[in-house]
């Protein structure tokens, strides 16, 4: 080699030609537009669903006013007139209305199409109490008015005792979980694309050439930060897209989302993608041929499914002590600290500190791989276990 060789130029050029393979691999583009298709068609989907179930309850009304009814029921039931007992009946059972609160001989009769609903029943309770109050109250020469100006306020008020001051942080950390799905998803995706193209190279005896050139923790270094790089863009892409459409579509509500959310799931999906990723080129540099390669793989992808069960199934426990000690146990720390700073369970503080102590085992682990891609890089023949390649000098 010669003696100006440039470590930063080597890896340059690797990741150069890297990213170019990557971006006309059409199971990598098909792939990415397959999830960002899945995650931003989700939002709206989940946003027309939400819509369909947030109409009101009809109610339609015969013998009663209609301003009394609406002002009983309150803006959470549309309210129709109708002119006697046939028609409103035809309403419910011909016009599709849900229920219908009719006053005839001064009896009171709710007609529904089947059971009536339970918050229909409720509200035309109210109403026919209000009415009946009102008249007895004018029957014995009380203005209701004047009574209802004299009833103390019969408000039931909740008080909230507990030490936390914060609302409801379920859709917080609801979404945050999705957020990690969508991570975890990129980093299998492009990760996995790591250890495969270790494969190909050596399988084809492509690295033995490559390797009269470049130095082989450089081309391993190239290979990671050419896939950590077009990784980082889709998740940006896909997680700021999703964002804009939760937005757009108003679907989070009244919910309070932190900005910062997406900067966190970026850092972890970074983190994540280093960690796996040099795991899976370790992987790829066990074996000479593609065959080969799911059983050196095996390990590395327990492992990531290890990291993806608990943000995906302890999402609503994340106050259990089994929880709380996975927001410090990397790789599944990746997953599970964002949720809790969304759930308002760890600090900020703490949250670098998550990240910190993954920060520092990725390096441990990126050590270790570089050792095993070393020793196994140029070995051809049968494929080497994990350990057996640890040992090799």
């Amino acid at each position: 080699m010669s003696s100006r060789y440039s470590h930063l130029d080597a890896v340059r050029t690797v990741a150069g030609r890297e990213i170019q393979v990557a971006l006309r691999s059409r199971s990598l583009i098909i792939s990415t537009a397959i999830v960002f298709i899945v995650v931003v068609g989700g939002v709206f989907i989940l946003s027309w669903l939400s819509d369909r179930g947030e109409d009101r309850p009809s109610l339609v009304v015969s013998g009663v006013d209609t301003a009394t009814v609406s002002t009983v029921t309150g803006d959470g039931i549309e309210v129709t007139a109708a002119a006697d007992l046939a028609e409103a009946t035809a309403a419910v059972k011909d016009d599709g209305k849900d229920a219908a609160l009719v006053r005839s001989d001064g009896r009171f009769e709710l007609v529904s199409d089947g059971a009536p609903d339970p918050a229909l029943s409720a509200a035309a309770g109210a109403v026919v109490a209000t009415v009946t109050q009102a008249e007895a109250l004018d029957a014995v020469g009380v203005d209701p008015a004047d009574f209802a100006a004299a009833m103390p306020d019969a408000t039931l008020h909740t008080v909230d005792v507990s030490d936390s001051d914060s609302g409801d942080t379920a859709p917080a950390v609801v979404t945050t979980m999705l957020g990690t799905m969508v991570i975890v998803t990129f980093i299998m995706i492009f990760s996995g694309n790591v250890g495969g193209r270790v494969t190909e190279e050596k399988s084809s005896r492509v690295v033995e050439i490559i390797l009269a050139t470049i130095r082989p923790l450089d081309l391993l270094a190239g290979k990671v930060l050419a896939m950590l790089v077009i990784g980082f863009a889709g998740t940006a892409v896909i997680l700021g897209s999703a964002v804009a459409a939760m937005s757009a579509t108003d679907l989070l509500g009244e919910v309070d989302l932190d900005p910062l959310t997406l900067v966190v799931l970026l850092v972890a999906f970074v983190l994540g993608m280093l960690f796996f990723s040099s795991l899976y080129a370790a992987a790829g540099s066990l074996v000479s041929r593609a065959e080969d390669l799911s059983s050196t793989q095996m390990p590395v992808m327990l492992l990531l499914f290890a990291a993806l069960y608990p943000p995906a199934f302890g999402f609503s426990a994340l106050d259990t002590p089994v929880m709380q000690v996975l927001t410090w146990v990397p790789p599944v720390s990746m997953g599970v600290a964002p949720m809790q700073f969304a759930a308002g369970n760890l600090s900020g503080v703490g949250l670098v500190a998550s990240f910190l102590l993954f920060a520092v085992v990725t390096t441990l682990v990126l050590v270790v791989v570089a050792r095993i891609y070393r020793a196994s890089i140029l070995h051809n023949g049968r494929k080497l276990g994990w350990i057996q390649a640890l040992r090799r000098r």
